[in-house]
């Protein structure tokens, strides 16, 4: 073979892999590890509908889910830890929880206390569970599709299912459960007594009794483990041992107590946590993995995507550029569907933002004297501004021109076409058949998705008085 053919054959095949990427891009499965999936005001749920595009979670379109047997990492640490420390303050227990919020509050800034007229130092113990979910998986061979997802299938009413199920799919999930003490003593000494950490480190994790009935055996050994427990009790009570706890994403578990107040019941609700943790529907998510549905063997058996001549070519379309246009058509109407729904939710916000206004604080069109020159708290910081200064971003020419915005988005105006006329092109063309980016009413209805959305509005509506105006 000459080395011109051998040329001209690999860059082909280098053209080739070019060609494909993209599609493998779009088409694959997506891992999400980072804050999206941190707000506990959502929840994924496996086979739940998902929007990478508007990070939104749709309805459920599956029946009978069955999952695959999770596995799961423990950690179990007992490390002392110093008020001074530079690490200590900056540092977290995992989930975005700071160590200031759990124990030390305002300790976290104070060596020492005087009590009785002698100074004591402030030493803390930290002492943590975590389990790690994992592997827990939608078993997609044993979980079908809903009867009211397959009907909008069989229908052809793509857009539909798109609309009710997202364009992805929850397949995994990875959870995250957290079980965190601090034990906090106090010493006369500013170096932290070693001695005591250790017997503390003994008695919760249960070794000492152990080591000294195989040392003494018998009735023997239980009455000397006996004395120690009275007398590291004992040494507790004077260096006035506190226990702080917090716990993240536990189970269910009705017979289960987590109040500690002493060492014997700070054990048994170690028990209590580990044991609400096993649960593999239970605990924050710290991973998901999301797939499009054109990857989903029953979806594409539904739609049917059988090759076809593209009209516009006159070439065959090949089943993946299907697919490829189908996911691209989805996650654009996502996009198209939230920026239309957003529109409408803040010009309803405004409207019973100002009946809010009008039914609590005016009376005959004016405000009433209490009020007057009262300043509204922002629902998101600590800013404020004046009751009447909200009032002025609702009046009636305000709040219309919100309907008149979304209108424009959705019907267009002078000439430039609007979002119903971009899905309806797109479905004359064929959903599967020609991307949106071929589609020039898609085209600029794209420019308008990033809309402005009121400030005021969504910052200070529903209007609550500041508490300083209270």
């Amino acid at each position: 073979m000459s080395g011109a053919n051998m040329n001209n054959k690999a860059a082909a095949g280098f053209l080739l892999i070019i060609l494909f990427i993209p599609v493998f891009i779009n088409s694959g499965p997506t891992v999400i590890r980072d804050n999206r999936i941190h707000d506990l005001a959502m929840t994924p749920v496996l086979g739940r509908g998902y929007s990478i595009a508007t990070n939104s979670f749709q309805s459920s379109c599956m029946k009978d889910i069955k999952m695959t047997e999770p596995s799961y990492d423990f950690d179990y640490t007992f490390d002392s830890i110093e008020t001074d420390s530079a690490s200590t303050k900056s540092s977290t227990f995992g989930l975005g929880v700071d160590v200031g919020h759990l124990a030390f509050q305002s300790k976290m800034n104070t060596k020492y206390t005087s009590v009785d007229g002698q100074r004591l130092y402030y030493h803390h113990v930290r002492v943590e569970i975590n389990m790690h979910t994992y592997y827990a998986s939608l078993d997609e061979s044993a979980s079908a599709l809903s009867d009211p997802a397959k009907t909008l299938l069989l229908n052809m009413d793509i857009p539909g299912f798109f609309h009710s199920c997202g364009s992805y799919y929850v397949r995994s999930l990875g959870r995250n459960a957290k079980f965190v003490s601090v034990f906090t003593y106090m010493d006369e000494s500013s170096t932290k007594d070693s001695s005591f950490e250790l017997q503390l480190e003994l008695a919760i994790k249960g070794f000492g009794g152990g080591i000294l009935k195989e040392i003494a055996g018998g009735v023997q050994g239980a009455s000397l483990e006996s004395q120690i427990t009275s007398s590291f009790t004992s040494m507790a009570r004077k260096k006035k041992l506190t226990i702080t706890t917090k716990a993240w994403g536990l189970g269910k578990n009705k017979n289960a107590t987590l109040i500690a107040y002493d060492l014997d019941s700070y054990k048994a609700a170690i028990r209590d946590a580990f044991i609400s943790m096993q649960d593999p529907m239970t605990g924050r998510v710290s991973t998901m993995e999301v797939v499009p549905w054109v990857e989903n063997a029953e979806f594409q058996n539904l739609i049917r995507l059988e090759e076809d001549i593209n009209a516009a070519t006159g070439k065959k379309m090949l089943l993946f550029e299907k697919k490829h246009n189908l996911n691209l058509n989805a996650e654009f109407l996502s996009q198209v569907d939230r920026t239309n729904r957003n529109m409408m939710d803040i010009y309803y916000k405004a409207m019973i933002c100002r009946q809010t206004i009008d039914s609590r604080w005016k009376r005959d069109n004016q405000f009433l004297p209490e009020v007057r020159g009262a300043s509204v708290q922002n629902n998101k910081n600590d800013n404020t501004i004046t009751l009447e200064a909200l009032y002025n971003e609702l009046s009636d020419q305000k709040i219309n021109s919100l309907l008149d915005a979304e209108n424009e988005f959705l019907y267009g105006i002078d000439g430039v076409s609007g979002a119903r006329e971009c899905m309806n092109q797109m479905m004359i063309e064929g959903i599967y058949k020609k991307s949106w980016k071929d589609i020039e009413a898609c085209r600029q209805v794209q420019k308008k998705l990033v809309t402005s959305i009121n400030e005021v509005i969504d910052d200070y509506c529903m209007p609550r008085l500041s508490s300083s105006e209270k």
